[in-house]
């Protein structure tokens, strides 16, 4: 699969992403939908910018780095796990609560995707579940999901 075609698959699939949670917003209150929806954009636009980048190397590259480029492999069971992961955070978050899953989430996806090392992941999930519960529960009385605590 060359790298045009992957990029562009990755395009589709986030835009098809996008385009659902966009549709699941219009479901909430005009002022909380505000955000996701401008967070949806903004990663539509991103993806969309992806494959123009994606094209636009496909024209510049020669043969020598295409065929290296080819050699890259993804690695699917960790896309796989990663993907599984993020859709039990969708289902969790309803069922257990924002204030559980989210820092529980983030912890494991950082240490998953070795993005920083254990105590900075750890402070990092727990200082964004705080600051999102300061900005939406705090400052704009938009209500999170409380699961068990509801």
């Amino acid at each position: 699969m060359t790298y045009l075609v992957r990029h562009s698959i990755a395009s589709v699939l986030v835009l098809i992403f996008c385009t659902v949670f966009f549709l699941e917003s219009l479901n909430y209150p005009a002022s909380a939908a505000r955000l996701p929806q401008i967070l949806i954009i903004l990663v539509a636009l991103l993806a969309i910018g992806m494959f123009i980048e994606a094209f636009i190397k496909n024209k510049k590259t020669d043969v020598k780095s295409a065929v290296k480029k080819e050699a890259e492999k993804i690695n699917v069971k960790r896309v796989v796990l990663f993907t599984i992961l993020i859709a039990l955070y969708i289902i969790l978050i309803d069922v257990i609560g924002y204030f559980i899953v989210t820092p529980v989430f983030l912890f494991v996806a950082m240490t998953y995707l070795r993005a920083t090392k254990v105590y900075m992941a750890l402070i990092l999930s727990i200082g964004f579940t705080v600051f999102i519960y300061g900005l939406f529960s705090m400052f704009l009385n938009i209500p999170l999901p409380m699961g068990i605590f509801s």
